[in-house]
């Protein structure tokens, strides 16, 4: 589904004529249209962690508080937390840390370098204590670029031609479009809006499934453990 399909099924949803084209169309309606599409594709990669549009960072430390500026990716938007880790010394990097707390470190002359904490200001990454040199960073974090085009080429922060294609679910790009679009216009919107929800809710659910709950079978079953073999060990034992 292009940008322009997106259009013409959000105008059989809400009664009006289908859009031959998108990007270049000077109809209001379909202007508004395009101004949604947008709307709800960038608060959509602004309110969960699409696993599609989460990447990685890696870059190498320096020994100062502050690591170079290439370390923010230009399409970053957000960490995911947690996931910034020393892969060097094994030691997660707490963070971002609030503005009131990165100054009480500092008036404090924090040196934890077992608990180091980074922040993020101004596009850059400060880090204390100072880490050593050279050791091997990581984080994840959200792209801002929900949008690709037909070719593969590379993505972006919003649709430009009318081939483009969401990295977002279109379907639910549709949804949120069409809630926009009557609830903007003062029409009935309460289902639109319950249609948009639960597909979200849904989609949400299956993108990020959490981990299944152990039972004891799947520990003490033998050969048919699901995650472990053999017998349980004597009582008092070490395993």
């Amino acid at each position: 589904m292009s940008f322009l399909t997106i259009l013409q099924d959000v105008a059989d949803e809400i009664g009006i004529a289908q859009p031959a084209t998108g990007i270049s169309n000077a109809n209001p309606e379909v202007l508004k249209l395009i101004r949604y599409v947008d709307k709800v594709g960038t608060v959509l990669m602004k309110s969960f962690s699409w696993q599609l549009l989460t990447k990685e960072k890696t870059f190498t430390s320096v020994a100062t508080e502050q690591q170079t500026s290439t370390i923010i990716a230009d399409d970053f938007d957000r960490f995911i937390p947690e996931t910034f880790w020393n892969r060097d010394d094994n030691k997660l990097i707490a963070g971002p840390i609030t503005s009131k707390e990165w100054q009480g470190l500092k008036a404090a002359d924090y040196d934890n370098n077992t608990n180091r904490k980074f922040r993020l200001r101004e596009d850059n990454i400060l880090i204390v204590p100072v880490p050593v040199a050279g050791n091997t960073l990581a984080y994840e974090y959200v792209s801002n670029k929900w949008v690709d085009t037909a070719a593969g080429g590379a993505p972006k922060t919003s649709f430009t031609i009318d081939t483009d294609v969401p990295i977002i679910d279109e379907e639910l790009l549709t949804l949120g479009v069409v809630y926009e679009f009557l609830n903007g216009s003062g029409l009935p919107a309460g289902a639109a809006a319950k249609a948009y929800l639960d597909y979200f809710k849904m989609l949400a659910k299956n993108d990020q499934p959490t981990s299944t709950v152990m039972v004891a079978g799947d520990i003490f079953w033998g050969s048919n453990s699901r995650h472990y073999h053999g017998t349980p060990s004597a009582s008092g034992a070490v395993i």
